[in-house]
């Protein structure tokens, strides 16, 4: 599996609003792709994906939402864990924003 992005930086943001982008997940192996459990380290941090299973070379768009409020001022990392049945068994995604 390929991520178009393993780490996403809003930038500056505030703690007031609700900030959401994506990224595509592409199957570049030979086998089926299914993809398990996506996992985010607190509530602030949600993501899914459009599809559970990818053909080779199939692709799919991983969505995913960070709500700042609550917490505090300054630089934020997030982690996004997607589980597959690859040999590396997981892939992560880091988000980063510095909250004002």
């Amino acid at each position: 599996m390929s991520l178009s992005s393993y780490i996403h930086d809003f930038g500056t943001i505030n703690s007031d609003s609700i900030y959401c982008d994506s990224i595509t997940l592409t199957n570049v192996g030979d086998d089926k792709l299914e993809i398990g459990e996506i996992e985010t380290e607190c509530g602030c941090t949600h993501a899914s994906v459009d599809k559970n299973e990818l053909n080779p070379k199939e692709f799919c768009t991983l969505r995913f939402f960070f709500n700042p409020k609550g917490k505090g001022i300054g630089p934020q990392e997030e982690l996004i864990i997607i589980n597959a049945n690859t040999d590396s068994l997981f892939y992560i995604m880091q988000i980063k924003a510095v909250i004002q």
